[in-house]
């Protein structure tokens, strides 16, 4: 029993300087094959924080606003790493993930687009060849088939 609450007490305190070396942490960090070029990044909370900055690996911030959430948009195809900041009103930082967000973007290719847009198109001629058809059949009097009732 002893020993069991040593080894609880142990864990416990690592875990606690586990989160004192990394305070701000990405809930995810690997995003793989995504194809529209954008995603969403979300991180813990820092209790002082008054503000996050998200920065990619080129020092570019890509967000900077209250919310431990950003929206990251306009990707091109390429790899891409993220660190977010913690700042105080006096916009010193509190807290920088050690471990980068990693995006792999690779959009769609040309010819599943063109598919996908011949579908669409093939789908569109259709209702506006029904809407035509029906519209020319009204106007012209023709009657309409109720149904084969006797």
């Amino acid at each position: 029993m002893r020993l069991a609450a040593v080894a609880l007490a142990f864990l416990f305190s690592f875990s606690l300087a586990a989160a004192a070396e990394d305070p701000l942490r990405f809930s995810e960090t690997e995003f793989t094959a995504v194809q529209e070029g954008y995603l969403t990044l979300r991180w813990n909370e820092v209790a002082e924080a008054t503000e996050y900055q998200v920065i990619d690996d080129t020092g570019l911030s890509r967000y900077r606003g209250l919310f431990p959430e950003a929206f990251i948009s306009g990707l091109a195809d390429g790899t891409y790493r993220f660190n977010v900041r913690a700042l105080d009103s006096d916009g010193n930082e509190l807290a920088r993930s050690t471990v980068p967000a990693s995006v792999e973007v690779k959009h769609w290719s040309l010819s599943f687009s063109l598919m996908l847009l011949s579908c669409g198109m093939v789908v569109f001629l259709a209702i506006i060849g029904l809407i035509v058809v029906g519209t020319w059949r009204t106007s012209h009097g023709e009657p309409r088939s109720e149904g084969s009732g006797s």
